[in-house]
């Protein structure tokens, strides 16, 4: 090897790994977005939540704990009405979702109840960040989970499961999944996400987008439009 060609190799071994480190992850340029979004917005929660996800991402190391970002209620449309999921799992085993929720009758007895829903069973993904929607049915009275019908459902029981990509089927052939509107000091609903083993995250305050007639968005509801329209901008680009 003449003299130049050994300068070439060299200045290759010396700058493509330079310009290879100077790449940006677009699931940090994601939640850096949205962590600065959200700090502007004063939503303290989802700004806590998307640190913790950077750190995660940060620190070189595969954490299996889920982290659910936000948790919004969407106003009922003419296909129902769905829970509004940010969520991040670096080992993306996601299965479901755990609903509690605390209730205050006018005496000041408070009531705690929580259901744990595997709705996304069938539905494992290979991202890291995902914006999810969720069928919903509002808990009006007493109606409980039925243990019955969920069970069936995980073994895949009158479904076609090969068919459950599909966001319509999906949703069509999901048993009912309970949640009550959270109503100031009577109400207060958390959302917490939960994996194949076992491994929970954080429990988060449900957010209702809209009161029922109210057809004008609330802040929650165009932020997190707008986290949503990002989201398919950045990471599912990603190849």
């Amino acid at each position: 090897m003449n003299k130049r060609r050994l300068i070439q190799a060299l200045l290759f071994v010396i700058f493509v790994p330079t310009i290879s480190g100077c790449r940006r992850d677009p699931l940090v340029d994601a939640l850096e977005r949205d962590k600065e979004e959200a700090k502007a917005k004063g939503f303290r929660e989802f700004e806590e939540h998307s640190e913790l996800a950077l750190s995660r991402l940060r620190n070189r190391v595969i954490d299996p704990e889920p982290i659910l970002l936000i948790a919004l209620l969407g106003r009922e449309t003419g296909s129902g009405r769905y829970l509004h999921l940010e969520t991040f799992d670096e080992d993306r085993d996601i299965l479901g979702l755990g609903i509690r929720e605390e209730h205050t009758d006018v005496n000041g007895l408070k009531t705690v109840l929580t259901e744990e829903y595997p709705a996304f069973v069938h539905r494992m993904t290979s991202e890291v960040l995902l914006s999810r929607l969720c069928a919903v049915k509002i808990r009006d009275a007493d109606q409980r989970k039925n243990a019955q019908l969920w069970d069936g459902y995980v073994k895949g029981e009158g479904i076609d499961v090969s068919s459950l990509q599909s966001r319509d089927y999906w949703i069509e052939t999901l048993p009912p999944l309970w949640i009550s509107i959270p109503e100031t000091n009577r109400v207060d609903v958390y959302v917490y996400l939960y994996d194949k083993a076992g491994h929970k995250s954080d429990p988060v305050k449900l957010r209702a987008a809209s009161r029922e007639g109210d057809y004008k968005p609330t802040p929650e509801q165009l932020f997190w439009r707008k986290v949503r329209m990002d989201r398919q901008r950045s990471v599912e680009k990603v190849p």
